[in-house]
């Protein structure tokens, strides 16, 4: 009787020390604790530092709305010391067929050192979106700056300059603010040796280092002797690359810089709007950002040489912020090791716990049916729980939390219950065996395909082949706590790795699917711990099952939108002066609540560019009442040829004084170059796209803007031209006031006059 009662007891203190040390995976992930004033002067100060976004982030201040922040930040950097000025240029970004570009009020300081090496540079951008407030983003990153340069004020003087650029219009659809900086500066390259980029995705979480420039071996070095809490992977630098997602980093870095780009991002369903609040950003992130901020700062500013360019290196955090380090030369002599380590294994198998070769060939195979498993209740359980609640949250909310618990939970016992029948048709060594080899395959894989991410599968594979092997050579007695013991470095690497799928993709198929991958990988890399969790087969799998329906339903009770949690949706007013006709238009796959009061009950889909301004994009719209809204003017100031090739400038202005204005021109032109107010560029859109040519310019003055268009000779030339002011007309609107459990998308809320001219 006393022995299934210590059984159970064992196999429920195994439960309990996996769980607990999932937990405190997670828990080394958190942001240190934030100081507050009373941290010693030369100390960064998260509380010192938000004082500051009482004037930063009291409300939205897109480009061409930001004078007042943009005073605040001079005033303050003057009386630090620094030489500051504000450079008003013009910056654009070309991307395919799409030209958006837009005057900028750059701020830049100099803060002088006391020798004359290449500076240190730190980048925040400080307008927001038009959406929110914009604390976090990027007032976040404004603030740690300001907190930075007054800390190290409060120490000793820095040997090399510190450069500090305050960029504009990074949220307007260009990084202008960058772009401009990097092409009014050509010596950015021999003039700054690195640059630490500050951003947020989010208004908590760790401060994450997630992408480092070229080359970046001597500097991840560097930054991992230098920073007290970093927290960043070789995986993350490896997969942003691949991602089309843009920060001012980007065009820094193609000028020729090198640097590192930091950003935290959970609770990702206050960005970009009115969410994004003084109230809402956590100062342990603003801590943290901030510690390793200074820390970087103060120890680059202080080497004699900027690092040089080395090969990438392999790096993680296994738990809490201590970073490992190693050459990618490791990881193809660990994926050496792997296979020598299967041999021994399945060597000392054969002779003392009936390995057959067979054997371990079909549990080769069972992984596969093991990621069908898992994945199908997994995916199920998703749907059924979308299917109730209608509609998830957005975000890491409490409710996705609990879901993606639940969700995963039913993974976890699905997993539970087929490695149980696997292993009564194999036997628990076949089976370990075969899914290790299956294991082994697929890191050797990830090995070539992205060598940064290879430390996620590399490491805990080693660990659990190692396990295995030690199994087979210590008593019954002994091997539960070998199995725990081994099977900690894969915990320690996946149950965080897991999570942020979760955060950084939401929650939604895409990161279920990935962390499907990442469980059933843990189970390959454990059978025999998790074989003997699962002990007490049909008991042990409802119990799981269970409490992940308890979870789930949890979630769904908690999953509806209020003001803390709102939908965001669209809507557009939109003018054809050609025609005199208005309609509402939304982004939107179906109308909501509100925008259903202006689409009415039938709109209709479809492509129609005399209302979106010449897009070929199929929108849902509804006739709306036509306002005396004014169009934009075009007026030709010069129209030659030459060689067959036409050149056209027009003056654009907006009677509405509109912020935004946007010229579409037919697919079928063949633009040769085009520019705005004397920034021009060659056009290098696909030539065989028919889509048409979208060309934006935002923070429109009073006198209007210069287009100016090079092109193969075509007469006449049709375009449209729009203007786009914030805000939705409030005259003869049949519709109450946005609701507040509801927020606009980006680009949404605007009122958009177009015409259509012929030159």
């Amino acid at each position: 009787m006393k022995r299934p009662l210590f059984a159970a007891s064992a196999t429920l203190g195994l439960w309990l020390a996996v769980i607990i040390t999932s937990g405190l995976a997670l828990y080394g992930t958190r942001p240190p604790p934030a100081l507050t004033t009373l941290a010693p002067l030369d100390v960064f100060s998260a509380e010192r530092a938000m004082t500051h976004l009482q004037q930063i982030a009291k409300q939205p201040h897109p480009i061409g709305s930001n004078d007042q922040v943009r005073d605040y930040l001079v005033e303050n950097l003057l009386r630090l010391g620094g030489d500051v000025q504000v450079e008003r240029t013009i910056g654009s970004a070309q991307r395919g067929r799409i030209l958006n570009s837009g005057i900028v009020q750059n701020i830049v300081a100099t803060f002088r050192g006391q020798s004359n090496n290449r500076a240190v540079m730190l980048v925040a951008h400080y307008d927001s979106v038009a959406e929110g407030p914009g604390a976090a983003d990027d007032g976040a990153g404004v603030i740690v700056i300001l907190e930075t340069i007054r800390a190290l004020q409060a120490g000793p003087p820095l040997k090399n300059d510190l450069v500090v650029l305050f960029s504009d219009g990074e949220e307007a659809r260009g990084l202008f603010g960058a772009q401009a900086f990097a092409a009014d500066h050509r010596e950015l390259a021999d003039r700054i040796g690195l640059m630490l980029n500050l951003e947020a995705r989010g208004s908590s979480g760790p401060a994450l280092m997630f992408e480092t420039s070229n080359d970046n071996g001597a500097l991840i070095r560097e930054f991992a002797r230098a920073a007290p809490y970093p927290m960043a992977s070789s995986l993350m630098a490896s997969v942003y690359k691949l991602l089309p997602n843009d920060t001012d980093f980007t065009p820094l870095k193609a000028a020729g810089l090198s640097g590192l780009n930091f950003a935290f991002l959970e609770t990702f369903q206050n960005y970009h709007s009115r969410l994004d609040s003084i109230e809402n950003l956590d100062k342990q992130s603003v801590q943290h950002m901030g510690a390793n901020v200074l820390a970087l700062a103060r120890h680059f500013g202080n080497l004699p040489r900027a690092p040089g360019r080395e090969p990438d290196l392999v790096y993680f955090n296994w738990f809490g912020s201590q970073l490992f380090v190693y050459p990618v030369w490791l990881v193809w002599a660990l994926a050496f090791l792997a296979p020598v380590a299967f041999a021994i294994i399945c060597a000392r198998g054969r002779k003392r716990n009936g390995i057959a070769f067979g054997k371990v060939a079909v549990g080769f195979g069972s992984f596969f049916l093991q990621l069908l498993v898992i994945g199908g209740g997994t995916f199920a359980a998703f749907a059924v729980a979308k299917l109730i609640a209608g509609e998830f949250l957005e975000g890491d909310t409490r409710s996705n939390q609990l879901l993606f618990a639940g969700v995963m939970g039913v993974g976890v016992g699905c997993g539970l219950a087929s490695l149980r029948f696997l292993r009564a048709k194999l036997g628990l060594a076949n089976l370990a065996a075969g899914q290790l080899f299956a294991a082994a395959l697929l890191t050797l894989v990830l090995c070539f395909l992205l060598v940064g991410g290879s430390y996620v599968l590399q490491w805990p594979l080693l660990f659990g082949m190692a396990g295995l092997l030690f199994t087979f050579w210590i008593p019954e007695r002994a091997r539960p706590l070998s199995e725990l013991l081994f099977v900690i470095p894969a915990l320690l690497t996946l149950v965080p790795l897991a999570y942020m799928f979760f955060v950084s993709l939401n929650f939604n198929y895409l990161s279920v699917g990935a962390d499907v991958f990442l469980l059933t990988t843990l189970m390959a890399l454990a059978v025999p711990l998790f074989d003997r969790l699962v002990s007490k087969a049909l008991a042990t799998v409802t119990v799981v099952f269970v409490l992940s329906a308890f979870l789930i339903v949890s979630g769904i009770y908690l999953s509806h939108f209020s003001a803390e949690h709102p939908r965001r949706d669209s809507l557009i007013y939109s003018v054809n002066a050609d025609e005199k006709k208005a309609k509402w238009t939304t982004y939107d796959n179906a109308p909501d609540a509100w925008t259903a009061h202006m689409l009415g009950d039938n709109p209709r889909r479809q492509v129609d560019p005399e209302f979106a301004a010449g897009s070929d994009r199929p929108l849902l719209s509804a006739e709306a009442t036509l306002l005396p809204l004014a169009a934009p003017s075009v007026t030709v100031t010069n129209d030659t040829t030459a060689d067959n090739i036409r050149s056209l400038t027009l003056q654009l202005t907006s009677a509405r004084d509109a912020r935004s204005l946007l010229v579409r021109l037919p697919g079928e032109l063949k633009l040769l170059a085009a520019g705005w107010n004397g920034r021009f560029q060659p056009m290098q859109g696909d030539p065989k796209s028919n889509a048409p040519w979208s060309l934006r310019f935002e923070n429109v003055p009073a006198e209007g803007a210069q287009l100016e268009l090079r092109f193969l000779a075509q007469k006449p030339v049709k375009i449209w031209v729009a203007d786009t002011s914030p805000g939705l007309p409030t005259a003869d609107r049949a519709s109450p006031a946005r609701p507040a459990e509801t927020i606009p998308t980006y680009g949404s809320d605007v009122t958009l006059v177009a015409r259509r001219y012929q030159f």
